[in-house]
């Protein structure tokens, strides 16, 4: 069954002059969305923001405009057409301009005008939506059934056509779901049609719908609702029998607009095959995929630390010092401290460096390994100054780990150190003394924005450049220009020309610590499969790092791996079908300042950097993070290279436990910043696919970077 929705933003919103119309297909109408999703099919048109749309079956659309203007359309996308094709206007109607409701069913439209009272209207052509428009009748604005639709906050109507009951209306007000009967009595001699009747007495269907600002229903026994757009979730909830109950809480999430659907008299039980819109698709030629994936060799390059400083504008930060320390020592006391060297090194011509991982750790050092199941996190510092004064700094977060680590730990170490991005010289800027932000600051900045949408907003996409702590995404930010010069084409010094750098270290203090839940993993079950996400706490994953400029604004700068010796597993079993979720776990964040004492000045700036896998007193080892349902389904897998797609038999299951999971770029906020994470797959951290027995059509899967046996990051479904 079609739906349709007229998008809008989250929140706040003043209409422009435009917005769109996306159409979805209700997969399971009958059942509430039980067993089938509400997916988006792709088709979209453009509208004006100020009409009003209503569906009435058989894929018309109505389109009434705040002159009264009226004009209806034909979705033709099932035949290879357009979402809006023309099929009639009728123009304008005093009666209509400014008028409250419009809805309609088949072959009856409904309008309560300016006056509120209630006018019925019966199409001639209800298949094609170019027929005559002939006024049935008229209910006045005092009758109390009129009065009670006129309030409510969404209405609509389900053709039944039983004897004596024409339709029934519906109405939602105040958390409650209510029904009247609408019929025609005899006509009057000579007459079309008989007077409209409105029954008297409201039936009660559903109460306790307290988040639920719209309704609707695709036919008799369904109805649906949404919590709209003001809570970020944009959740449809399903209910279905008689008498009616909750069929499914989560039908789909992240559909935020006014929602109208076409509508039926009676609803046929749905296709147990897979969800898909137009000509059902041909079976590739992809290979089954049995058991679980071979592992990885054993990793190496595990064993160096290693990065790439640039000036502001790319060019090599060449012959500067680079000062690499131990960051998992830094006390939570607020103590400053200096870290314990781990080495130094000099950049090449091209700004490179490699460090090796020493072979004997200072003791403090060893001791926080231990705990981080091997993994040695470090800061890499490189200073220098321009010519002009200005002095640079570069800070890079790695990990290395020595052969004695786990396999899972060496090979996110090998992994991430093999694709680190060239970190850039900064300028630092004097300590003003500013007190740092609030969490009511931190609240308002794009990253808290972000974390608050129930589905994943940012995908696979990278995170912006900058981002500021207390505000949206800082505009046009440019931190190399100072007095009105840009310092970033200028020539670095580092410690051979100007030897007062060398003594220019940074100390690191811990200013506050916080557990944030962090997106680690995500199972998918589209359709008659089930998704299962094993995590161990012996956790092998790396989160960004972000370091700032001043102190509100921050780049994403290096990872930070946690990767804990102890092990707790946690996760999710069978969830399916229609489920798609990430899995989260609780990580201790530290916000730390860095103060660099530098020619008689002192220099700050903070950093933002994950410490270990740590339960909040009274809190959860894991919880669901956000829905990525939109990822599977047909038209994914339709657009995904044949070479990464593959199927899993009736009743069998296929394992991802090896490489490296996709990087989730929203995994977490912390501080008011958006940091992104990426876990190793291993025998303790996998995705599980488990295909049910269905024979209608085979289990479909595919992966996101490749094929599913060779590092695909992820498992999709379909």
């Amino acid at each position: 069954m079609a739906t349709y929705v007229e998008t809008s933003p989250v929140g706040t919103y003043t209409p422009g002059t435009t917005t769109t119309l996306k159409k979805y297909i209700d997969w399971d109408p009958q059942g509430g969305g039980a067993s089938g999703p509400i997916f988006d099919t792709g088709f979209s048109a453009t509208v004006n923001a100020k009409s009003r749309f209503t569906g009435a079956g058989q894929g018309i659309i109505y389109e009434l405009a705040q002159s009264g203007e009226l004009k209806s359309f034909k979705d033709n996308t099932a035949t290879g057409g357009s979402l809006l094709t023309a099929a009639k206007n009728y123009g304008s109607n005093g009666n209509w301009q400014y008028a409250t409701k419009i809805w309609a069913d088949l072959d009856r439209i409904y309008v309560v005008d300016a006056d509120h009272k209630l006018s019925v209207y019966a199409q001639s052509a209800p298949t094609t939506g170019n027929g005559t428009l002939t006024l049935v009748g008229t209910v006045p604005a005092t009758n109390a059934t009129v009065q009670a639709l006129t309030a409510a906050q969404d209405v609509w109507a389900v053709p039944t056509r039983t004897f004596g009951n024409r339709s029934t209306l519906y109405a939602l007000s105040g958390g409650v779901i209510k029904h009247w009967s609408y019929n025609e009595g005899t006509p009057s001699p000579g007459g079309a049609f008989g007077p409209p009747a409105l029954g008297s007495t409201a039936t009660v269907d559903l109460t306790g719908l307290a988040s639920a600002v719209q309704a609707w229903s695709p036919g008799p026994g369904t109805i649906y609702t949404s919590d709209g757009a003001v809570n970020y979730s944009g959740t449809i909830a399903g209910y279905a029998g008689r008498p009616l109950a909750l069929t499914n809480p989560e039908v789909s999430t992240g559909v935020y607009g006014a929602i109208f659907a076409d509508t039926a008299s009676c609803l046929n039980p749905m296709d147990q095959g897979h969800p898909y819109f137009g000509a059902p698709p041909a079976d590739d030629d992809a290979l089954p995929a049995e058991g679980e994936s071979t592992p990885d060799p054993d990793p190496t390059g595990a064993q160096v630390f290693k990065g790439r400083f640039t000036r502001g504008d790319g060019q090599p930060a060449a012959g500067l010092t680079v000062v690499v320390e131990a960051s998992d020592v830094t006390p939570d006391d607020g103590t400053e401290v200096d870290l314990p060297d781990l080495g130094t090194t000099v950049t090449a011509s091209d700004g490179s460096w490699v460090l090796p991982l020493p072979s004997v750790l200072p003791p403090d050092v060893q001791a926080a390994a231990d705990d981080n199941g091997g993994a040695v996190n470090a800061v890499a510092t490189a200073t220098g100054v321009t010519a002009s004064g200005v002095v640079m700094q570069g800070t890079d977060h790695l990990t290395a780990a020595p052969d004695s680590a786990p396999a899972a730990t060496r090979e996110l170490a090998a992994t991430v150190e093999s694709d680190t991005d060239p970190v850039e010289l900064l300028p630092q800027f004097e300590d003003d003394g500013a007190p740092q932000p609030t969490d009511a600051q931190y609240a308002q900045s794009w990253g808290s924005e972000q974390d608050k949408y129930t589905v994943d907003t940012l995908g696979g996409d990278p995170l912006p450049e900058w981002q500021s702590a207390t505000s949206g995404l800082p505009a046009n930010f440019n931190p190399y220009v100072i007095n009105g010069v840009d310092t970033s084409t200028m020539p670095v010094q580092g410690a051979s020309i100007e030897p007062t750098i060398a003594y220019c270290v940074p100390h690191k203090q811990v200013i506050k610590t916080s557990i944030a839940y962090t997106a680690v993993m995500e199972g998918h079950a589209n359709w008659d499969v089930k998704a299962t996400v094993d995590y161990d706490s012996r956790a092998a994953t790396s989160v960004d790092a972000a370091v700032s400029v001043g102190s509100k604004n921050y780049k994403i700068e290096g990872s930070a791996s946690v990767s804990n010796s102890f092990g707790y597993a946690t996760g999710y079993t069978n969830r399916g079908p229609n489920f798609a979720k990430q899995w989260r776990v609780p990580f201790e964040y530290k916000k730390i300042k860095s103060t660099t004492r530098c020619q008689n000045k002192t220099y700050v700036h903070y950093e933002i950097r994950a410490g270990r896998y740590k339960v909040p007193s009274g809190g959860a080892v894991g919880n669901y993070g956000k829905d990525v349902r939109s990822a599977d389904g047909y038209r994914n897998w339709a657009k995904a290279p044949k070479s990464h797609r593959s199927y899993v038999p009736n009743g069998a299951y296929f394992q991802l436990s090896k490489s490296r999971s996709v990087k989730f770029s929203g995994a977490v906020n912390v501080y008011g910043v958006k940091l992104g994470a990426s876990s190793q797959y291993d025998h303790d951290h996998r995705q599980r696919i488990t295909a049910g027995l269905s024979n209608l059509a085979r289990h479909d899967i595919w992966g996101r970077n490749g094929a599913v046996w060779d590092k695909p990051g992820v498992i999709y479904s379909w």
